[in-house]
């Protein structure tokens, strides 16, 4: 039994790999064809190891917002990533943030309302509220089976 479950996991590894190395392929294949263009376009030529450093560090850094972007929905306890936690993330970028706010305003997206309960604690005593949480129809979903309530 333990050999079906080591198996199993063994896969499961290896179909992860997988997906990422072929993640960082099409990032370092999309990267390949951004430094060919600004070759011809700036008449320069760039390195084959500035790409591949260009590709890593894109890579890095989509992980990193990943992580990122989960912990804001965490924080917000929710399972999905809604647009104002892509905001959190760019606010330091401020042209970015600007550009955000612009495609929102242009693309306004049909929102659901959802009741949700949230508990509230006092010093004294607990009680329960009830708080609508809007969110878009083009947030992503972090965990599938922990909405099917």
């Amino acid at each position: 039994m333990a050999s079906s479950t080591s198996n199993t996991n063994v896969e499961e590894e290896y179909e992860d790999l997988a997906y990422k190395q072929r993640m960082k392929a099409s990032v370092y294949y999309t990267v390949l064809q951004l430094c060919k263009e600004a070759e011809v376009n700036m008449e320069i030529k760039i390195n084959k190891q500035v790409t591949a450093a260009i590709a890593e560090t894109t890579c890095k850094q989509f992980e990193h917002f990943a992580a990122d972007l989960e912990l804001f929905a965490k924080h917000g306890k929710r399972t999905t990533i809604n647009t104002d936690d892509v905001k959190l993330l760019v606010r330091k970028t401020p042209k970015l943030l600007e550009h955000l706010n612009s495609v929102q305003e242009e693309n306004p997206s049909k929102t659901v309302n959802k009741g949700k309960k949230k508990t509230v604690s006092n010093k004294s005593k607990k009680k329960s509220t009830t708080v609508d949480e809007v969110t878009t129809i083009e947030e992503v979903d972090l965990d599938p089976e922990m909405d099917n309530t």
